[in-house]
């Protein structure tokens, strides 16, 4: 059964009113916070003013699952809403957009994250329907997050268009109209004029109508529209052709290919889109609230004024502000120092400013206060890998992690966080088990948000650990095409090159290691034949170079039988990690000799099995074939290693990474 349709006809704009204006004092005012299923709502405003904003923001969330018939509940921590009752105190929340006079002053920001995700808005605005929905932005972000754990192959245009749509629902009392006109949308369609739908079906995050300012603005109203006229339509005609698009597209058929199966074809589609803004006239659904949501379920539960300060500074660190932040999470500790939330953000304030050290301090302490914090944990194991990365920081880190993961094993971050490590520290590469659970740990982490880009290009760096070279190339590939963002693009794109590169110096290194061992085998059985016929008692000889050419040898000479290594000390089993300028390396036949000057002396390093050595370019997409022997004089290095046990400056290399200086 489709929902009750009505006709909205856009006469004229009404611009948003200017709220009262109120002072706003931090350590004063009295913050109430209200939980409902999916959201966390701290407010300055009364009871009534939090319930309403929970409850549209379950509306919103709850008609989105609905159309798109998303089954079970989320394991996702709660969004966090910071609902300001008047434009002075999102002020202290959003200082930036009143720094200069004459900006915008918006009613809200969404404020989206990979471990949180805050709702910063004023509730002092006018929300008549016939009006601009003022937190329409809000709730287009909102429908972006929304969208992350769903599908990874949604073309643009719909990704954006959807987010339109459903950030366009109005509530009236009890009842919810979804697919409201967009005002600034129908504004720029009278305008200007719209792009063919192969130009609109074609743009990327990479395109200029995607991000340059005087062609954006065309794109997002033309994807909006279209969007609208196809879920309006299977809503009046009770087809599901969008859903049909969307499961075509989730099993890679080609976008053009799933439209034309299924919500039409270019042309056809063409013609009926003109015809629908010729109109002008759009059709949106009046629905009844969903009974599952009862907003007067929603528990109104009890904040000191420390967790308020606590929940307002750690907004501000996510969004920057980290002055501010520490000023207001000092106040808070004064009130109350064990309060574990306020030493995980006074850690991420620190964190973010690159002071590792305090961070750890701070984090270590808010896993000791609260060990049943998933992110004291998360961020603790997060800074450790930022700050150090031995064994030794490496395995509390593990430790933080897999607490993380029991505690909520729907935090994709963690599961992600566990992949790069199992997959990078130094002891992984001859294990092939934890080499197996880093990928699984990069699948689930991607299971649980399909369209994050970064999770994917973990698992890239996995599978090229694994030596699964071919599947880390079709797994960057599909992800490059998956990249929204221009930064998600670039990272992609690097990460591309980077694997199709290691890919092609691996397919060299097998071939120059066939043709070494086809030409040994070759001058091999060249001289067998030669001894066997003088004496067949004696064993097989491997000939000189000359002597093999004169025997009539085809094939390269073989190389020279090096001279054994000097005896080897005995190693540590921990490692160490040491970081500096290669002096000096050099080969002799499968050994690998380095001389590293570092801040703290003159490291003498070897191997003597080199092309085992996992070698990684840190920040540059190196180009041609590293020779190790010879190419890695004069670079910044940072190379893993067994320390000698009475000699700490000499050791066995494990891996070495480049840097460009």
């Amino acid at each position: 059964m489709f929902p009750c349709l009505i006709r909205l006809v856009l006469i004229t704009l009404l611009f948003m009113a200017a709220g009262q204006r109120a002072v706003f004092a931090a350590g004063a005012e009295n913050w109430i916070q209200l939980r409902s299923p999916n959201f966390l709502v701290v407010t300055n405003s009364n009871e009534k003013a939090a319930r309403r904003v929970a409850y549209q923001f379950e509306l919103i969330r709850s008609v989105f699952r609905q159309f798109f018939k998303i089954q079970g509940s989320a394991t996702a921590p709660p969004v966090i809403i910071i609902a300001a009752k008047d434009e002075n105190t999102l002020k202290t929340l959003l200082p930036e957009f009143w720094a200069t006079k004459g900006s915008m002053h918006p009613a809200g920001i969404y404020l989206g994250g990979p471990e949180k995700n805050y709702v910063g808005l004023r509730l002092d605005v006018t929300t008549l329907q016939e009006a601009r929905e003022p937190f329409e932005t809000v709730y287009h972000e909102y429908v972006h997050y929304l969208t992350r754990g769903m599908m990874s192959q949604l073309p643009l245009w719909m990704v954006e268009g959807l987010a339109e749509f459903y950030g366009n629902t109005r509530l009236d009392g009890k009842k919810v109209y979804v697919g409201a006109p967009s005002t600034s949308n129908i504004i720029v369609l009278r305008q200007t004029p719209p792009l063919p739908l192969a130009t609109l079906f074609q743009v990327n995050a990479s395109s200029p109508y995607y991000h340059e300012d005087n062609k954006a603005s065309i794109f997002y109203a033309e994807s909006w529209v279209l969007t609208h006229y196809l879920i309006t339509r299977d809503w009046r005609e009770n087809t599901q052709r969008v859903m049909d698009f969307v499961s075509l597209l989730e099993k890679n058929v080609p976008p053009n290919e799933a439209a034309r199966q299924t919500i039409g074809d270019l042309g056809t589609l063409q013609k009926a889109l003109s015809e629908y803004m010729d109109r002008f006239s759009f059709t949106a659904a009046r629905l009844d609230a969903p009974a599952t949501i009862d907003e007067n379920k929603f528990e109104l539960q009890p904040i000191s004024q420390a967790e308020s300060l606590t929940l307002r500074a750690d907004f501000m660190a996510h969004d920057r502000h980290f002055a501010e932040a520490q000023a207001m999470l000092e106040e808070a500790l004064k009130l109350n120092p064990t309060l574990a939330s306020a030493h995980e953000s006074m850690g991420l304030v620190c964190s973010q400013q690159h002071k590792m050290e305090e961070a750890n301090k701070w984090y270590s302490e808010a896993v000791a206060l609260n060990s049943q914090s998933y992110l004291a944990h998360y961020y603790y194991a997060a800074n450790l890998l930022k700050s150090k990365f031995d064994d030794d920081s490496a395995s509390k880190a593990e430790a933080s992690l897999r607490a993380a993961i029991k505690i909520n094993p729907g935090f994709a971050p963690a599961f992600d966080a566990l992949s790069w490590l199992l997959s990078s520290s130094p002891n992984s590469g001859n294990k092939p088990e934890r080499l197996h659970e880093a990928y699984m740990m990069s699948l689930t982490a991607i299971g649980i948000e399909p369209g994050n880009i970064l999770y994917r290009l973990n698992s890239v760096h996995v599978l090229e650990r694994m030596g699964r070279v071919d599947d880390a190339v079709r797994v960057a590939d599909h992800t490059a095409s998956m990249a929204r963002t221009p930064d998600e693009q670039a990272a992609a794109r690097a990460v591309l090159a980077e694997t199709e590169q290691y890919r092609s110096y691996q397919n060299q290194l097998k071939e120059r290691q066939d043709a070494k061992e086809k030409a040994q085998a070759e001058v091999a059985a060249v001289g067998m034949g030669s001894n066997q016929a003088s004496d067949a008692t004696k064993p097989p000889v491997l000939q000189h170079r000359d002597n093999a050419t004169t025997a009539g040898a085809t094939s390269s000479p073989i190389d020279f039988v090096p001279p054994p290594h000097p005896p080897r000390p005995e190693l540590l089993p921990s490692r160490q990690m040491a970081e500096g300028t290669v002096k000096d390396s050099n080969c002799i036949g499968a050994t690998l000799e380095i001389t590293l000057s570092s801040s703290h002396g003159v490291v003498q390093l070897y191997s003597d099995k080199y092309m085992k050595i996992l070698y990684s370019a840190l920040n540059y997409t190196p180009t041609g074939i590293l020779d190790p022997c010879v190419d890695m004089k004069g670079w910044h290095a940072r190379i893993t290693y067994h320390p000698a046990k009475a000699q700490p400056n000499q050791g066995e290399m494990v891996a070495v990474d480049l840097i460009k200086d």
